[in-house]
């Protein structure tokens, strides 16, 4: 079944299936049942070698779904933290008589919960658990007035989705149930994991490399030729996937695989532009085809005029081209460098060399100084506004009161902003780096992307895979001792530097900046374009089915100013803020509340 669904599941029945399955379940089907039961379950288990040798010889040939009910068996609880890959799951504890569940660390595998009557619903895709009864449908009003107020609120961080009876499990979460309640607590701390020692650049960069080795061979072990896909762009995350993804193949005597670029093609007879010239240098390194899959306006108008409320529209217009592109040529496997910055290429943020020197560690930024004084001087002066930048994040209480004062702009209603029960995400910490870094991992814009981006790829058998965001990557990454992240011959991001010398060409690796402004420029005429065919669009009834909460004459005359010149403010709140609103606007009249039994 590709549309979202939910299914009733009883002792003896099979789990119901993620990304776009949800699991019903009532207590008193399950009540006196011994053992462990998977109820729902979106895996995608790696690391699979040291699970089996954990769980013993019984485990050697188990699939997923045993090697998640054996160590569920074996660990209880504590289950998820032995677990590596990508998961989503609930299952039945017949020992404590109550529903067991976890998703994976950064959340990439969602999971969405509702109470009912007499038991729960589990499922990633919250269209599939409102597709089971006793369900309601009202929108969570908080959730929805903070993101009015705050393009980057993520509801997924506290707990939340757009719809109130569903909550979602955050990053690195379990969670248990019983006829009691719900309860959930964390498992991972990304922040405690100790440091190692750092014996200079170049060894952190082997050291990674042979990381990135092993999770990308995993990655690809269950590939047949010519089905795997890897995004390719200009920038240092995704060349890396794609050359280790290509040197992995080949070992395995495979044809590269096929990249698929977001730029567009370069004119017939010119130069190709920089940023396409790098994406065409390292698939050339490794006889790579690539596939240029721009943007379209027909794309940007589908992905405005979604519902964000439930359904999957994060990096909808981008990636509609490249998803229709991998199917027709039979790819099954995409591999993505999403998530780079937040953890292996890290750019330290401005964040190192006031913390070296809070720490009274002066060593490496006087080697820094002493090689490079014009650039640490630069750094020097830089920092101050760079953590200023960081530390400008205002409270969602904060903005509302501005907003009501009419000093914030936002489409959201005055009433709507009065009575919303807003929920506070953590602030960025500003001290150490690598708290940064945990901060940033578990803001749940990571599973965002990911989890929109598996919904709508199951359909066409598209699978999606993240290896600079595996666990082990992640391990290593937060092992780094600060000075691993300073600036060195005026480039950033060097761990990943390092790890990818011989394997991604020096044009490439070398490279200052991640700016693509071809993408850039055709991303905005594509929006440009579909602006102009929205704004008559957000007239429709089914946009006034949300008008006493959106400000939708504000919205249109916004969308109007935007499709004249969507550059003039593409760079501000305003556009985020009003591409926003147009996302929870919906395409079809919106239902009328169910009331819960």
């Amino acid at each position: 079944m590709s549309a979202p669904h939910a299914l009733a599941v009883r002792p003896g029945d099979a789990p119901a299936r993620g990304p776009l399955g949800a699991a019903a379940v009532r207590f008193e089907d399950w009540a006196g049942q011994p053992g462990v039961h998977l109820l729902y379950a979106d895996l995608d288990l790696a690391d699979r070698a040291r699970l089996r040798a954990d769980l013993g010889p019984e485990a050697e040939r188990a699939d997923d779904d045993a090697l998640v009910v054996a160590a569920l068996q074996r660990w209880a609880g504590d289950a998820p933290d032995r677990l590596g890959g990508t998961f989503a799951y609930a299952a039945w504890d017949g020992a404590r008589q109550r529903v067991l569940g976890a998703v994976d660390v950064l959340g990439l595998r969602p999971l969405g919960v509702a109470e009912t009557s007499g038991g729960l619903v589990v499922g990633g895709d919250v269209r599939a658990v409102l597709a089971a009864d006793d369900v309601p449908d009202d929108l969570d009003e908080g959730a929805l007035a903070a993101a009015l107020l705050d393009a980057s609120f993520k509801p997924a961080a506290v707990g939340k989705t757009y719809l109130r009876a569903i909550q979602a499990l955050p990053p690195a979460r379990r969670f248990g149930a019983d006829a009691s309640g719900i309860w959930s607590e964390p498992y991972w701390r990304p922040e405690t994991i100790p440091t190692r020692p750092f014996r200079g650049i170049e060894e952190a960069g082997a050291a990674l490399r042979a990381i990135l080795r092993e999770v990308t061979a995993e990655a690809i072990d269950d590939a047949t030729p010519g089905t795997v896909g890897v995004h390719l762009s200009a920038g240092i995350d995704s060349t890396a996937v794609a050359a280790f993804a290509a040197e992995a193949l080949a070992a395995r005597g495979l044809p590269p695989p096929t990249a698929f670029s977001w730029l567009p093609a370069p004119a017939p007879g010119t130069p190709p532009a920089p940023d396409q010239a790098r994406v065409l240098a390292v698939a050339d390194r490794w006889g790579m085809d690539v596939v240029w899959c721009p943007p379209t306006p027909d794309d940007a108008l589908a992905g405005l005029s979604m519902d964000a409320t439930r359904e999957p529209t994060t990096m909808w217009t981008p990636e509609a081209p490249v998803r229709r592109a991998a199917s027709e040529r039979g790819i099954r496997l995409m591999l993505s460098g999403w998530g780079g910055d937040e953890a292996v290429s890290f750019s330290g943020r401005g964040l190192v060399g006031p913390h070296l020197l809070r720490t009274g560690r002066w060593g490496p930024l006087a080697a820094f100084a002493l090689a490079d004084p014009r650039a640490a001087l630069q750094r020097f002066r830089a920092s101050p506004t760079r953590r200023a930048k960081l530390t400008a994040h205002p409270s969602l209480e904060t903005l509302r009161e501005a907003a009501l004062r009419g000093e914030h702009a936002t489409f959201a209603r005055p009433d709507l902003l009065r009575r919303a029960v807003l929920s506070e995400s953590p602030p960025p910490p500003v001290g150490a780096p690598r708290d940064y870094l945990a901060w940033l991992l578990h803001r749940g814009h990571l599973g965002q992307r990911t989890a929109a981006w598996a919904q709508v790829g199951a359909p066409l058998g598209l699978r999606y895979r993240y290896p600079l965001l595996d666990r082990r990557v992640l391990t290593f990454v937060l092992s780094l001792r600060p000075e691993a992240w300073l600036t060195r011959r005026r480039l950033r991001r060097w761990p990943l530097r390092e790890a990818t010398v011989g394997l991604v060409p020096d044009r490439v690796r070398l490279h200052d900046s991640k700016a693509e402004p071809t993408w850039t420029a055709a991303s905005r005429r594509s929006t440009e374009v579909a602006a102009d065919q929205f704004a008559s669009l957000a007239t429709r009834p089914a946009a006034h089915a949300r008008a006493h909460l959106i400000d939708i004459a504000a919205l249109q005359e916004a969308l109007s100013v935007w499709a004249r010149n969507i550059e003039a403010e593409n760079q501000g709140r305003w556009t985020a803020l009003g591409l926003q609103a147009v996302s929870f606007l919906s395409s079809s009249p919106v239902p009328p509340p169910r009331r819960p039994r």
